[in-house]
């Protein structure tokens, strides 16, 4: 990883790239990176919310953040 959890949210837009299996996937652009985060749909976490084909990053911190522990946060670029 090179840029930490504030320089991957901070003005940057998280643009969903598609969909498969109930995941969500996310591509969040940073200066020259590129990063992909991996969203579980299915969780209940989501069931009452809506995915929006972009959200800002910073809404996103949560799952970022998470994505950061367990890997689901990969550089793509």
């Amino acid at each position: 990883m090179t840029h930490t959890l504030k320089e991957i949210v901070k003005d940057t837009d998280a643009l969903l790239s598609y969909m498969c299996e109930g995941k969500a996937y996310y591509v969040i652009h940073v200066e020259n990176s590129s990063y992909q985060l991996e969203i579980d749909s299915n969780a209940d976490e989501w069931k009452a919310t809506y995915l929006y084909p972009r959200f800002k990053a910073i809404t996103l911190m949560r799952w970022i953040r998470k994505g950061l522990e367990n890997g689901k946060l990969i550089q793509i670029k």
